[in-house]
């Protein structure tokens, strides 16, 4: 009888150490899982971020240019008034009393065009849509096939899961 419990209980033993073993291993994959979640939230930040910062130096560039017409067009209309109503009246009551004069809408005039250049993204995700292979577009924006590859894996869209 003590020898069925004796084998019994290394049954038992052998039972509980398989289950603690796959317990450990099903851990690990969540540890693994959580850490690569980690990672792709860390890229996603980052490309967030770099986005971020390329819309604010695009607005800069546009509110510096619609200074620079507003200044433009105010020292126009400073020109033809007096010098003592210079600093009295504002900007607004130019517009106002220009609109009234005139019934047709003539827009400024520009003395500089800015042209317009789009980023290196989607200059690189346009490039990618007309068929153009990796290494195609890495030697015309002059970077590196690694770069060109690394940039497009961000902008690809996440496969369904069914």
């Amino acid at each position: 009888m003590t020898g069925f419990l004796l084998i019994f209980s290394f049954i038992i033993d052998g039972v509980l150490l398989f289950s603690l073993f796959i317990i450990m291993k099903k851990v690990r994959r969540t540890e693994e899982l959580e850490l690569r979640q980690k990672q792709v939230a860390a890229e996603i930040e980052d490309l967030f971020t770099s986005y971020l910062m390329e819309i604010k130096e695009e607005n800069k560039r546009m509110e510096s240019l619609v200074r620079k017409n507003r200044h433009s067009s105010a020292f126009h209309d400073s020109q033809t008034e007096d010098e003592g109503e210079r600093g009295k009246i504002h900007l607004d009551k130019e517009d106002i009393t220009k609109n009234q004069t005139s019934s047709t809408y003539t827009p400024p005039k520009l003395e500089e065009t800015e042209s317009y250049k789009p980023s290196f993204h989607s200059q690189v995700l346009d490039l990618k849509e007309k068929g153009y292979s990796i290494e195609e577009i890495a030697k015309m924006m002059d970077k590196g096939k690694t770069e060109i590859e690394l940039l497009l894996k961000f902008h690809q869209k996440p496969m369904k899961k069914t």
